[in-house]
């Protein structure tokens, strides 16, 4: 909704600027304060700007006011307050003619500029630092080339803003907005759907309004709020994750925190934490913290960490690929079936079902129940350790290739006709193998009637 600025013009008539959004009504009722509080101590000279060149004198701050459409240009070091709008005894604004507004032959250390054209206006900033609001229209901040650090904010229009090489706070309104930034240190609000450039700053961007297409470079900062993004970071990025938004790295490590349905994407190295039904590459390591939901995975190497509810489905990678799996509680079920790598699983204290891939992997039963498939390719090795299991197992393949081995660590079964004496107790029912152990422990070797001694390693 868009809202009416007042401020003093020239013999003390009323100008009204038309502003809309909440970033730029806030920064327009701030400078509206500041006219205010000079003109009422006697500090203000205000007067009209012409087409053309324009450079005022005198002691105290200027505030230029434009009302009419034209090219603008500003020099010396006395205005530095310029409004964009109309005189009107109702307070209405009705200008409805571009401006065009050159401020870099100023010599003023500050600018605000309160814009109010629904034609939009172009502007040009110099060196100096500065505000610019752009309340309606389709606006253009143009910062390239200078120095200064601003402050920028646009209504519902689509706007296109390059910063400066100074810092900048930019906040961009509801429409499609292009927004380049420069070499400082740059905040942008984002509540469009805009397309967003900057490799060389650094750079935190708060999405609010999805689908827009982010690019960055080192050290930046994502927050995305909403859905449908596109976003990519370089070095040491940090991304907060929407939902259904995509997401690259291009450096050598960076982090993504959260997100659901995300796809993520990294050209190196990459720590997820606390996503929910993602989809993950890394062409180099990949840290997974406590990850939920259907999840798959495809890294160089992986070390995982899990919480209640992960489904999550290993992919891809190289014979050289290392997973290393380390449930947590509640039910998890992990699948290297569809990996070229190998899996290293330890399961949780839930319910936990695994399942290996065509490597050799290692899957170690926690303190609650497991189903664990080692897959048919090369020897797995199934493991327990007392003091850490209790539960009730089910290996289900463990006939399906040769060399599989159970290892039963802590036990003290190699001593004493340890293992003997549990495979003498041993339970064989419908084709199946079920032995138990001190600490309660029930493994069940689904289509193993015929267990020995030679499939245990003991220690």
């Amino acid at each position: 909704m868009a809202n009416i600025t007042t401020v003093v013009g020239a013999s003390g008539q009323t100008f009204a600027v038309t502003v809309n959004g909440g970033q730029t009504q806030l920064l327009a009722q701030q400078y509206q304060t500041a006219l205010s509080t000079l003109h009422t101590s006697g500090g203000l000279e205000s007067y009209d700007l012409v087409a053309g060149s324009n450079s005022a004198t005198g002691s105290n701050p200027g505030h230029g006011l434009i009302s009419q459409g034209g090219d603008y240009s500003v020099s010396g070091g006395t205005t530095q307050y310029i409004s964009v709008g109309s005189y009107s005894e109702s307070g209405q604004d009705t200008l409805n003619s571009a401006v065009s507004l050159d401020v870099s032959g100023s010599t003023a250390s500050s600018i605000s500029v309160l814009a109010g054209d629904y034609a939009g206006v172009t502007f040009k900033a110099g060196n100096q630092n500065g505000t610019f609001v752009g309340g309606v229209g389709n606006n253009t901040f143009n910062g390239a080339g200078s120095s200064g650090n601003w402050t920028v904010a646009t209504g519902d229009g689509n706007d296109t803003i390059t910063g400066t090489s100074g810092n900048n706070t930019i906040s961009g309104g509801v429409g499609n907005n292009s927004i380049v930034l420069g070499s400082g240190t740059n905040v942008v609000r984002s509540e469009g759907q805009d397309t967003i450039d900057g490799l060389t700053g650094t750079d935190t961007v708060t999405l609010l309004g999805g689908s827009s297409v982010v690019t960055l470079g080192s050290n930046a900062t994502v927050y995305d709020t909403t859905s449908h993004n596109t976003v990519s970071g370089g070095n040491n990025s940090f991304i907060t994750g929407g939902s259904s938004s995509t997401y690259f790295s291009t450096g050598a490590m960076s982090t993504v925190s959260g997100g659901l349905n995300d796809t993520i994407s990294a050209s190196a190295d990459l720590w997820q934490v606390r996503g929910t039904s993602n989809s993950i590459t890394a062409s180099g390591s990949l840290t997974f913290l406590n990850g939920t939901g259907a999840t798959t995975v495809s890294a160089g190497t992986s070390t995982l960490f899990g919480a209640s509810g992960l489904d999550l489905l290993l992919v891809g990678g190289s014979a050289s690929s290392t997973n290393l799996f380390v449930g947590g509680d509640g039910n998890e079920t992990v699948s290297a079936a569809s990996s070229n790598g190998t899996l290293h699983a330890f399961a949780g204290t839930g319910n936990e079902t695994i399942i290996g891939g065509s490597s050799a992997d290692t899957l170690v039963g926690g303190s609650g129940s497991a189903t664990l498939t080692g897959g048919s390719g090369a020897a797995n090795l199934f493991a327990l350790t007392k003091g850490a299991a209790g539960g009730d197992y089910t290996i289900t393949d463990f006939g399906s290739a040769a060399g599989n081995l159970m290892a039963l660590y802590q036990y003290g079964l190699q001593n004493n006709n340890g293992l003997a004496n549990v495979l003498s107790s041993a339970t064989v029912a419908g084709g199946n193998t079920t032995i138990e152990l001190s600490d309660s422990s029930k493994i069940t070797f689904v289509g193993v009637s015929d267990l020995n001694a030679s499939n245990f390693t003991l220690s």
